[in-house]
């Protein structure tokens, strides 16, 4: 099980309010508690502020660092001015701060930030790279483009994850990522001491999901997520492919295609549609079909042994 609230209560609570200013931070500090058995991992969130003008933009931003399941928002301000009140009152881990602000623009800002004792890390968003030599001239942990990528606000976590809770998150982690290098919460894999779960969450985002690679069906990639599907669920992620295919470890998966690895005990029916071409249809609720590529029909034949099984219920003309 995994859950985000407060040490004392962990049912999920991402919707988090705004804290105006004279607001104050939450205690005990919002965390991260990963269960396995009697295995238990805590990591304390981010906790951060948004300054940022714009609301539609500040929303956006404030949904994808939810998504991260590592950030508490404890405020946000939509000028300097606020900014610095709240950010010298709450005593953030990390800002993530607009470039263009009205009045004092955003370099000023984090130019005052950086006297802060302690001084919060800070990201910075722009529509453009005009002042990304000033940002890094003040230390920014990252510059992010708008419009924002998900995957780059994940890889900015990732950047202070390593930077703020470096060694709660390397207990966190365990031995599952013996690189040494942070991964964002779509990029964790979770090891017990009999095998390696992956993190998912699921489609209201209330809660972490962790699978087993025998619960997995089939991994999709398409409209930029990496879809991964059981027999009962889909999962939206952005995990690379690649870096599910590696995950995996081969057979019983093999890739089908070029956005495509299937699960072979899942595989419900072939059906053969021209010469070397196949249409895979998988055991899960929405009875995916999935077009072979020439490698990955190739692949399917070898594995399935489809002349031998031609008679077979898996295989159809």
């Amino acid at each position: 099980m995994l859950s985000v609230g407060n040490a004392d209560n962990a049912s999920p609570n991402l919707a988090l309010a705004s804290a105006g200013v004279g607001g104050v931070p939450s205690y005990p500090p919002k965390c991260v508690i990963a269960v396995f058995g009697n295995y238990v991992c805590v990591s304390s969130m981010i906790r951060t502020v948004i300054i940022e003008d714009e609301p539609l933009a500040a929303q956006r931003l404030a949904t994808l660092l939810d998504d991260t399941w590592h950030v508490d928002i404890v405020g946000t301000a939509a000028d300097g001015a606020a900014g610095l009140r709240l950010c010298t009152e709450l005593h953030p881990d990390a800002v993530f701060l607009d470039i263009s602000l009205p009045g004092e623009d955003g370099v000023s800002l984090a130019t005052q930030l950086t006297m802060l004792t302690p001084s919060p890390r800070l990201v910075f968003t722009a529509g453009n790279a005009d002042h990304a030599t000033d940002a890094f001239r003040l230390g920014a942990v990252d510059y992010l483009l708008k419009p924002l990528d998900p995957l780059q606000v994940a890889e900015a976590i990732n950047r202070l994850l390593v930077q703020v809770r470096p060694s709660e998150f390397g207990s966190f982690l365990g031995s599952a990522n013996r690189s040494g290098v942070v991964l964002a919460p779509d990029k964790m894999f979770f090891t017990d001491t009999a095998h390696e779960l992956l993190p998912v969450t699921d489609i209201d985002r209330d809660q972490i999901r962790l699978l087993a690679r025998h619960e997995i069906v089939a991994v999709l990639r398409r409209e930029r997520r990496t879809w991964i599907h059981t027999v009962l669920e889909e999962f939206a992620t952005y995990y690379s492919l690649a870096e599910l295919v590696d995950w995996l470890r081969g057979d019983p998966f093999i890739r089908v295609g070029r956005h495509a690895v299937v699960n072979l005990r899942a595989v419900e029916r072939v059906k053969r549609c021209g010469d070397r071409v196949y249409r895979v249809r998988l055991h899960d609720r929405l009875e995916t079909e999935i077009t072979a590529s020439r490698t990955g029909a190739a692949r399917l034949a070898t594995s399935l042994k489809i002349e031998r099984y031609r008679d077979e219920r898996v295989f159809s003309e």
